[in-house]
């Protein structure tokens, strides 16, 4: 009965690590690229690029308007990548990015079946402006959700940092942080209290 009893808690504890090893969210880093150039002093373009997990491309284009002494750059989106959905807008650093940040008012671009909106951001000498973007169906639970961290040097913009969820969860601005998924809480319980009954069993031995 003993042996039973360990095998069997034993079992439990792998098979439960073994699905929340699954639950997990995947975050991968360094996730969008960015093109920044200028025609003459205070004019130019740019462009933003990321790719979903089976890599298709995603990107927004635009226009850049400098300010002459370098004090403020504004990027204005003009047009995208047409046949797969995406959004770009402005959060905070440690902001929930998820599909409620959708509805997020100012956005940089908009382009999906049913919505075509493009707008500006003003990025302003060395310091650092959060873009949260999502790729993909959210209404048919297929998406990804990351963010890329922007720095006016005064001269040109660079892409810092970025990163993306890619089981579509969603992720917290300027962080690898992804939201558990709801069932890897429970899990982790469940498998620290297989663990407790097990020494329980063994110092009953």
């Amino acid at each position: 009965m003993k042996i039973q009893q360990s095998l069997f808690a034993g079992m439990m504890v792998v098979s439960v690590f073994a699905v929340t090893a699954q639950a997990f969210p995947v975050v991968e880093w360094n996730t969008v690229s960015l093109t920044y150039g200028m025609f003459n002093s205070v004019q130019g373009h740019f462009g933003l690029h990321t790719e979903n997990r089976d890599g298709d491309g995603a990107s927004i284009l635009g226009g850049v308007e400098q300010e002459a002494a370098g004090l403020w750059t504004i990027l204005t989106a003009t047009d995208g990548t047409a046949g797969i959905s995406q959004w770009w807008f402005p959060v905070q650093l440690g902001e929930l990015i998820d599909i409620d940040s959708l509805d997020a008012a100012d956005p940089l671009a908009i382009i999906n079946i049913s919505q075509i909106e493009f707008g500006s951001i003003q990025l302003n000498y060395n310091e650092s402006y959060y873009l949260g973007f999502c790729v993909g169906y959210p209404q048919w639970d297929y998406a990804e959700y990351g963010w890329v961290e922007l720095l006016f040097d005064g001269e040109t913009v660079s892409a810092v940092s970025s990163a993306t969820e890619r089981t579509g969860l969603g992720i917290y601005a300027g962080t690898g942080t992804a939201i558990p998924e709801p069932t890897t809480a429970g899990l982790l319980v469940l498998g620290a209290g297989g663990l407790a009954w097990r020494r329980r069993m063994q110092k009953r031995e």
